[in-house]
């Protein structure tokens, strides 16, 4: 079945230029690319065979510059890409929350991206309160606020970017006991424009209050076909396709590009302020 490249245009922010999100199409795991012109952001690399294709993704968007490398967690899935990624942008700020992990921690890729973490002249520890500014929106984490066991999903980062009135909340693999904290805290916004739902849609994240306070108006699961361990759950699919919420997933829909800038009088799907989504299905294609 040809699988539909959706493309959604997301209306926001300052009258010049235009912010982009890209959801890789990385397979089993997770890529997301912020990009302005030749300057982006990539936050989490798909595992370690996906690398060379994340790279040469990177350079068809025309970014030339990687401003920041976010690892949200050293799970292979999501930082395996590491090291090729180094390999091509050897001077990249890494933001990294610098979870402490036992040293027989498992599998082995975990272990020797920590060791390789410690030794790498530009990271820079990353956690909740912590915020970078970039090109007109900031990037926050929300989570991890302290560390207490190796358990990586649990401490993987939570992320808001704030881009003029939208609100755009990436979970990582963040489980519902993550949202349950982030809601008693109040760290959330009353109302997601787009949802990045946490780790690809398995049945211990997005749970039902979560989505109900969050109300996402787009979100996005971001896993592979005929996956072994079953994501995403039946049962987060039904919450996500909620009244409301658009669902779209990189196993049925290949690639999701999201284009964020000004409105200037524009309608969409969603609007906050001055800021709305406007959804194009784009042209139908194969996955990439």
């Amino acid at each position: 079945m040809r699988a539909a490249l959706f493309t959604l245009l997301l209306l926001a922010s300052t009258a010049a230029g235009a912010l982009s999100l890209t959801v890789l199409d990385v397979g089993e795991g997770q890529a997301l690319l912020l990009h302005e012109g030749r300057r982006g952001i990539l936050i989490d690399t798909g595992h370690p065979g996906k690398a060379a294709q994340v790279v040469r993704r990177l350079s068809s968007v025309g970014v030339e510059q990687l401003d920041y490398l976010v690892l949200t967690h050293l799970h292979p899935d999501h930082a395996g890409g590491y090291f090729r990624i180094r390999e091509s942008f050897p001077d990249t700020p890494l933001l990294y929350s610098g979870h402490p992990l036992p040293p027989d921690v498992q599998p082995d890729l975990v272990r020797w991206l920590d060791r390789s973490i410690a030794e790498d002249g530009h990271w820079r520890r990353f956690v909740a309160g912590d915020s970078i500014r970039w090109q007109g929106g900031s990037l926050e984490a929300l989570w991890p606020t302290s560390f207490s066991g190796a358990n990586l999903n649990r401490h993987s980062l939570v992320l808001l970017l704030r881009y003029g009135d939208l609100r755009l909340l990436f979970m990582g693999d963040a489980d519902s006991v993550v949202e349950r904290e982030l809601m008693a805290r109040g760290a959330l916004p009353d109302r997601v424009d787009l949802l990045v739902a946490g780790h690809h849609g398995a049945a211990d994240a997005s749970s039902e209050p979560f989505i109900a306070a969050i109300e996402p108006a787009i979100a996005v699961i971001s896993v592979n076909r005929e996956n072994i361990r079953g994501y995403p759950d039946r049962r987060v699919v039904e919450r996500l396709q909620r009244p409301g919420t658009r669902l779209v997933r990189t196993d049925r829909d290949g690639e999701l590009r999201f284009r964020l800038r000004c409105g200037g009088g524009a309608g969409g799907a969603a609007c906050r302020g001055g800021c709305c989504i406007e959804i194009d299905p784009g042209e139908a294609g194969a996955r990439r």
